[in-house]
């Protein structure tokens, strides 16, 4: 009988793989490390340019050091007490500047393809000489990135808005924006928003306005466009004149406002004819016409004895909704020679605009 040949150890076979595992995740780290360490110089080097370009341009812009962390699987950039002001006298009413505790700037890894821009903690925003401050449960934006392209698209997210205006508290709980840009010979900037929940400050309103439609606004949407080019002429006047005869226009394509007994929509072209007034021409949607009118009534913006004329006029402009839904009156309006009109009926005048010289 032929005696089998002993079996090799094992133990130096299983070494060698434990040594090569730990090879391989040490070589991961390190290589993780390293683009950690580049791309958060990458965030902390475009915010500083960035910071320099806008600095150059007359804006004023001041925060804390800048942290880097995120590590492994993002770059984190955050930056403390960050405060930002356009050009502008703030007594004088110019220029809009914005406050933040602290801004997170981040990209995930191994593959950074977009920007996550948080903001948290108090903040502040200046229109003018007001100055509203506020806070959020939630401030997200995402910023996609192409190679070698500046960002063109960002969508943002905030929730639990809670603002404190001059003429009381300003609430919404959501709130969404869409923005994106082109740089291409016609120069094309959308933007789409939508505010759900919205408690408005009741010193905003007349105690019969807040009797009749309430301080809460179920929703507002907007989804527009301006498209045109934008020359860096020397006058306002210069830059208008160019982007009106780059065939400049604003299209709206849609806007709903959901307010007490109101539920309108509203689409809309716009232009600048050639004294540089505008010229718009679009359609009103009011769902359930007929409460709405009387809710006007009540406010005092239709007389009393025209209430009823004007159900007529709007009943043959009102269609019923195919899905069963409440009706819904179209009423073509426009402006045209500061004259806004609703079913070529002249209803105002509008006065024009005097467009700053400089």
């Amino acid at each position: 009988m032929i005696a089998k040949p002993p079996k090799p150890p094992r133990a130096p076979f299983l070494g060698r793989f434990v040594f090569g595992v730990l090879i391989l995740l040490a070589a991961l780290v390190a290589g993780q490390t390293l683009l950690w360490r580049w791309s958060a110089g990458a965030l902390a080097e475009g915010f500083s340019d960035w910071v320099v370009q806008r600095r150059a341009e007359g804006w004023r812009i001041s925060h804390d050091i800048p942290e880097r962390g995120g590590w492994p699987f993002a770059a984190r950039l955050s930056v403390p007490q960050l405060s930002i002001d356009t050009p502008g006298d703030e007594t004088a009413g110019e220029g809009i500047s914005w406050e933040a505790a602290l801004l997170t700037i981040a990209t995930p890894l191994p593959l950074p393809d977009a920007l996550r821009i948080e903001a948290s903690g108090q903040q502040a925003l200046r229109l003018g000489a007001m100055q509203i401050p506020f806070t959020t449960t939630s401030f997200t934006a995402l910023m996609p990135l192409e190679a070698g392209q500046p960002p063109r698209r960002t969508n943002a997210l905030l929730q639990g808005i809670s603002a404190q205006t001059p003429n009381g508290q300003l609430a919404i709980q959501r709130l969404g924006l869409d923005a994106s840009w082109s740089r291409a010979a016609e120069l094309a900037f959308t933007l789409q928003f939508a505010a759900e929940d919205t408690t408005l400050p009741q010193g905003w309103f007349s105690a019969r306005t807040l009797a009749e439609l309430g301080p809460k606004v179920a929703r507002f949407e907007f989804d527009g466009a301006v498209y045109g080019s934008v020359l860096p002429l020397p006058s306002l006047v210069e830059q208008l004149d160019a982007w009106r005869a780059s065939d400049g226009r604003l299209e709206l394509r849609h806007a709903r406002l959901s307010w007490g007994q109101f539920n309108a929509g509203l689409t809309l072209s716009g232009r600048l004819d050639h004294a540089l007034q505008p010229a718009m021409a679009g359609t009103l949607s009011i769902a359930n016409p007929n409460p709405a009118i009387d809710s006007l009534g009540r406010l005092g913006l239709i007389q009393r004895r025209a209430l009823d004329g004007t159900k007529f006029a709007v009943a043959l402009l009102t269609r019923r909704a195919e899905n069963g839904g409440p009706p819904v009156a179209e009423i073509p309006i426009s402006l045209q020679n500061g004259v806004v009109s609703a079913v070529q009926i002249p209803l105002v005048q509008v006065p024009p605009i005097a467009w700053p010289q400089h």
